[in-house]
């Protein structure tokens, strides 16, 4: 099994950015530049996170994240302007809730 770290940052990380673009895109109308500068990545990373070209995993993740509707701190704090720092840590906090949740463990 892979270390948690990798796990994080190769399935839940993203899933967590392509929740937050999606719902950035859709119902606040940003730009795929101010979404990109907001979660630190490229406008690359943030297309493929609104045109769902990631792997089945991070589907799944991405899937539990909106049903719960976990990324609701991420784009508040988003849309409220908080610095990059601030969102950052609510990424991280989001991620560490998820690997740590039941739904995670089971998959």
């Amino acid at each position: 099994m892979d270390p948690e770290c990798r796990i994080i940052s190769k399935e839940i990380l993203p899933a967590v950015r392509a929740s937050v673009a999606q719902t950035m895109i859709s119902e606040y109308n940003y730009c795929q530049r101010e979404i990109a500068e907001k979660l630190g990545v490229v406008q690359v990373s943030v297309s493929k996170y609104i045109n769902k070209k990631y792997s089945k995993e991070i589907s799944e993740i991405v899937g539990y994240i909106k049903g719960k509707r976990l990324e609701g701190k991420v784009i508040e704090s988003i849309v409220s302007g908080k610095p990059t720092a601030e969102i950052s840590e609510e990424l991280d906090s989001l991620c560490g809730e998820i690997a740590d949740s039941s739904y995670y463990k089971k998959i």
